[in-house]
């Protein structure tokens, strides 16, 4: 125990035994029981409880005869362990130590009482520091909590004392003081927590990675009784907190500034910390939560920054010697794990420190001279990359910035490229390998700029501006820069495209078509007489050389020709003299084929084609426009805007043709438009328009059958509109080639044959023709043969009902011609729907009416459907029929309708 604790608890009983002094020494109490342990209080004063023996008790006992005092006063003996038991719990927020379970262990042993007794007393001071508690009250939220500490210290050093499963058993805690499992396991573990935490400290058993005092840490752990968990979390913040001391320092080292910036030391900080790691991942296993540290998270969150400068400090360190070490390659990740930082963050680093570390060792090469000397300055620049670990792209990039600095320093001091500056940059793309295709593009941007500006210049004037001088400048800036001519026309037909795009612009921009045209016009002479001359500028070495090898091939012919007759010589020159112009004419170099679609320039070309033919218009007075006579030399510059368009002879040739298309197709519109169909006369009319305008035959028949078609399709539409298609008009068409199934929908054709079947059934026709309905009309508008057959069905059921109304309501109105249509279509509807049955209340109605179709009808045939359908018996129609012959039948309108005379 130590010192100042001993004293503690020897103050505390002191305090105690004195107060009852006078009353011990008493010699009224001749009680021995309890006389004996005030005789033990009196002997213990002044006293450390623990120096106090058994044997020393047993005598105080054997005193006063009393051969065991914890048994025989254990009352007595337990307020003495109750006193003892309440020094030791540490006030307010101070710790528990770890031994107070061993002292009161012995305590308990030396005064000879059992664990109950003793369990009382715990329990005892646990209400009393309940009560204390409850009389201090909660108001204090410090004095709240240094209560709340004590009795979570007192449950701790109970656990401890007695053990955790017979603690469990002994201490109610929750059934006396009314708290939880999980508070008595909170006071457990905080306290236990804070012991162990204690003990790695004071042994440095992490900061020092000791096995053998982590191995006496995990046994003091085992005997806290405390989880993994939390030991854990207990060795995780003493590593991080080890680690983190060294960061912090070496933080501050870093940004120091001049000689007090260590490298040296921030270095090897950075090693110590990676070392500590290794030793940390080595005894993994060992102890909970004992593994490699990292400060991602809590406070180094916001210290971030600090922490990328201390990475690339140690990586600039290990780079000095331009060589970047597997060795360091390997630190510098474990480093970024320590420090928490994500992939893209230490590779930027990386990718910084080595860009700047290969510009130097650049330098230097260039410097020293080693570049120019190498055999090969590839395999230089190669090893350098290697040794630097450098990505080979990134260092094409450093080399193509140094061969554009030096272009520019270049051609901003002299605006042109001498010998010497061409050998100059000859030598800088030999030593840094740059590609000529990179070496093109930088001369295209910087020396292309100077030929750009003379060529913008040159190109703003308009076409009647244009002069000499400004050709002669644009030639003179080409030639100082050195530019080749594939990349002066290049800039050269960029910018004219904008001027000419610019033209495009303001001719949509007017609303009158003509003078939209004549914009169109303006940029043809603008190209002809600005864009074209600076072209054949640039293009001059090229067209002599083409002249050259075609005269070379002129003077072999004459050579070959000379041994010919003198009219062969003559035709030969008159050849020649014809094909050198030929061979002089070159195809448009400038082209707007990139700038618009196909159907763009279609389209423009088409209403320039449009404008030659029509012709330019003027205005008169009161606002009107004439059309002046056609300028045939407008068809000139229509193949030139072709050209300034990029469209090949079949994107002409499709322009032409749409164009005689629509106007065959207008002329055809026009004389089919009638309605009478093509005759003979307008037949040969339509071929000489076709002959005219050079379309082929297949074209015409498509556009004449099309148009025909269409016409046909709008009658057809209103017919059916208006339900008038008969089945003879759907035969018609038939026959004419028209697919009724593509230009009439299903529900259509469905509804056409329902309107047809009612006509049918209902035109007093009888049963006459009546597979046409069921047969003909059906193939003819393809539709489904027995879905046809069913509708035609029902209409017929529906049709017989009708028809009986209307014949009943006729006959009594003794009209005999309408009642014989009425028995015509019953006749029909019988044929088409013999099983819909009809019956008819009124038997001398149905008899009348058949009697006036036997006077009317003759047909034997008709008869018997009738009457199957009337439901006329054969002895009733025999008898009607017999009446009706002898003449007794007579309809009344009969007498009415006969004549006087």
């Amino acid at each position: 125990m130590p010192a100042n604790v001993r004293g503690g608890a020897k103050a505390a009983l002191t305090a105690v035994v004195g107060g009852g002094a006078a009353y011990g020494v008493s010699v009224a109490d001749k009680k021995r029981f309890t006389a004996a342990p005030k005789s033990l209080w009196n002997s213990l004063q002044g006293r450390d409880p623990l120096s106090v023996t058994a044997e020393e008790v047993n005598a105080m006992g054997a005193k006063f005869g009393i051969a065991n005092m914890g048994q025989s006063c254990a009352t007595a003996m337990t307020e003495l362990y109750d006193v003892y038991l309440m020094s030791l719990v540490p006030q307010g927020l101070d710790p528990v130590q770890g031994w107070e379970a061993a002292a009161l262990a012995q305590f308990r042993q030396t005064l000879g009482i059992d664990d109950a007794s003793a369990a009382q007393a715990h329990l005892e001071a646990g209400r009393r520091l309940f009560r204390k508690r409850i009389e201090l009250g909660s108001t204090d939220k410090e004095t709240d909590l240094e209560s709340r500490k004590e009795f979570q210290k007192l449950v701790f050093i109970s656990t401890q004392t007695f053990g955790e499963e017979q603690a469990r058993f002994l201490l109610p805690w929750k059934r006396v003081f009314r708290v939880s499992d999980a508070q008595v396991d909170l006071a457990n573990r905080d306290n236990a927590s804070q012991l162990l935490r204690t003990s790695l400290s004071k042994s440095n058993a992490i900061a020092n990675v000791d096995a053998a005092a982590i191995a006496s840490a995990a046994d003091y752990k085992a005997s806290l009784n405390l989880d993994d968990d939390a030991a854990g979390e207990i060795a995780q913040d003493l590593a991080t907190a080890h680690v983190a001391g060294i960061v912090n320092g070496t933080i501050t080292l870093n940004k120091e500034r001049g000689s007090a910036r260590d490298v040296g030391t921030i270095c090897k900080n950075v090693e110590q910390v990676l070392a500590y790691n290794v030793k940390l991942e080595g005894a993994q296993g060992s102890f909970p939560g004992v593994g490699p540290v990292t400060l991602f998270g809590g406070e180094f969150d916001s210290k971030m920054t600090e922490l990328k400068d201390v990475f690339r400090t140690y990586l600039e360190e290990g780079i000095k010697g331009y060589s970047f070490s597997a060795a360091l390659n390997d630190n510098l990740g474990k480093l970024r794990l320590v420090f928490g930082m994500g992939n893209k963050e230490a590779d930027d680093i990386i990718l910084a420190s080595t860009t700047a570390s290969y510009r130097l060792a650049l330098r230097d090469a260039v410097k020293s001279g080693s570049l120019d000397n190498a055999e090969s300055p590839a395999k230089v620049l190669q090893g350098l990359c290697e040794g630097l670990r450098f990505p080979p792209e990134v260092a094409a990039g450093i080399h193509e910035e140094n061969y554009r600095t030096k272009l520019e320093s270049i051609i901003s001091s002299n605006k042109k490229l001498e010998d010497a500056d061409v050998e100059a940059l000859a030598r800088v793309r030999k030593l840094l390998c740059v590609p000529k295709g990179v070496v093109e593009k930088l001369h295209f941007e910087i020396c292309g700029e100077i030929y750009r500006t003379a060529v913008r210049s040159a190109l703003s004037v308009p076409t009647e501006s244009f002069t000499p001088a400004l050709r002669d400048r644009c030639k003179a800036a080409k030639a100082n820069v050195r530019l080749d001519d594939e990349t002066a026309l290049k800039i050269l037909g960029a910018e004219a495209r904008k001027q000419m795009s610019g033209f495009i612009r303001t001719s949509k921009s007017i609303r009158n078509k003509t003078d939209a045209q004549k914009e169109i016009r303006k940029m043809i002479f603008y190209n002809q007489g600005v864009v074209t001359p600076l072209v054949q500028d640039v293009t001059k070495a090229k067209a002599e050389a083409a002249a050259e090898e075609l005269a070379s091939l002129l003077k072999e012919a004459q050579e070959a020709a000379a041994k010919e007759e003198a009219e062969e010589k003559a035709k030969a020159a008159a050849e020649a003299t014809a094909a050198e112009p030929e061979a002089a004419a070159e195809p448009t170099e400038v082209t707007l084929a990139e700038d618009m679609d196909v159907v763009t320039r279609q389209a423009m070309y088409r209403e320039y084609l449009m404008f030659c033919m029509t012709g330019d218009q003027v205005n008169a007075p009161m606002g009107v426009r004439i059309n002046i006579e056609r300028d045939q030399s407008e068809f000139k510059r229509l193949s030139q805007l072709g050209d300034i368009l990029g469209l090949n002879m079949m994107e002409v040739g499709q322009v032409h043709k749409d164009l005689a298309d629509k106007a065959f197709r207008t002329q055809a519109e026009q004389m089919l438009g009638d309605g009478r169909g093509l005759t003979a006369d307008r037949a040969e009319k339509l071929k000489e328009i076709q002959t005219q305008l050079n379309l082929p035959e297949d074209e015409a028949q498509k556009i004449i059958k099309g148009i025909t078609s269409q016409r046909m399709m709008s009658n057809v539409q209103q017919q059916i509109a208006s339900g008038t298609l008969d089945a003879a008009e759907v035969r018609k068409m038939i026959e004419a080639g028209v697919e009724i199934e593509r230009m009439i929908p299903e529900d259509k054709r469905m509804n056409l044959f329902r309107k047809n079947a009612e006509r049918r059934l209902g035109d007093g026709s009888g049963s006459a023709d009546i597979e046409a309905l069921t047969g003909t009309l059906v193939e003819d508008l393809k539709i489904d043969g027995e879905k046809a057959k069913t509708e035609l069905k029902n209409i017929a059921a529906e049709k017989k009902r009708s028809q009986m109304i209307q014949g009943v309501a006729v006959l009594r109105q003794k009209k005999a011609a309408d009642v014989l249509l009425c028995c015509r279509n019953l006749v029909a509807c019988q044929a088409v729907a013999p099983e819909a049955k009809l019956e008819w209340k009124v038997e001398s109605e149905v008899f009348d009416m058949y009697s006036v179709f036997v006077q009317e009808c003759s047909d034997v045939e008709e008869r018997k459907v009738l009457q199957s359908a009337l439901s006329i018996s054969d002895e009733s129609a025999r008898k009607l029929e017999q009446v009706v012959a002898d003449g007794a039948f007579k309809f009344s309108e009969d007498s009415l309708d006969e004549a006087l005379f």
